[in-house]
């Protein structure tokens, strides 16, 4: 008996009373079953704070050769983070250069994981390290193509939400060549802005 008081009261509260309650014990029942299977959907907003993934967009800004040219040339990357608890595993693929392509870099594809510091804030610091196929051209007697391993730090500032931002620095170094023109190359810094949705 208490137990159907209690299921009444909580109806009765829930619809304010702007509606007729049912009178049947059973009927109590069912609407009582009603409300619990219907409370276990997500709402959109909650959809939106769990996503799995975003595509993202990102400028960016690179030295071919930090300890060499000295010179930035600018790009733009294109990538998926997948969220995975604490981190999260980022696919992205990215190109740059300038003064008719003579100081260029690009990766296709580079995969990279991520740890968040703090992962269930709004926003947070992460690192990481990742892995590319890609090339280097910094000047017309140096050039590299093949695995170019990499370390990340940044800074997401719309985390667990429907879109993200971040900005972050990589320095990347040309490894494992599977061609390579002129002496060995130095790393590559670069800065990078974007927004992911």
């Amino acid at each position: 008996m208490k137990t159907k008081i209690a299921t009444f009261l909580t109806l009765a509260s829930l619809s304010g009373f702007s509606a007729e309650l049912p009178s049947d014990p059973k009927d109590i029942s069912t609407a009582a079953t009603a409300l619990s299977v219907s409370s276990q959907f997500k709402t959109p907003k909650e959809e939106a704070i769990q996503k799995e993934g975003y595509l993202y967009v990102r400028f960016l800004t690179s030295d071919t050769d930090i300890t060499h040219t000295n010179v930035v040339t600018p790009g733009l990357g294109v990538g998926y983070r997948y969220m995975l608890g604490n981190g999260a595993m980022d696919i992205s693929i990215s190109a740059n250069g300038m003064h008719s392509f003579t100081k260029t870099f690009w990766t296709l594809p580079k995969a990279s994981y991520l740890y968040y510091l703090t992962p269930d804030k709004k926003e947070s610091f992460y690192a990481g390290g990742g892995i590319a196929w890609g090339g280097v051209h910094n000047r017309n007697d140096k050039a590299f193509i093949g695995l170019i391993p990499s370390a990340t730090v940044g800074y997401e500032f719309i985390l667990n939400a429907a879109s993200l931002g971040f900005t972050e620095l990589t320095v990347s170094q040309p490894a494992v060549p599977v061609y390579i023109s002129g002496k060995s190359m130095g790393p590559i810094a670069e800065i990078s802005v974007g927004a992911g949705f």
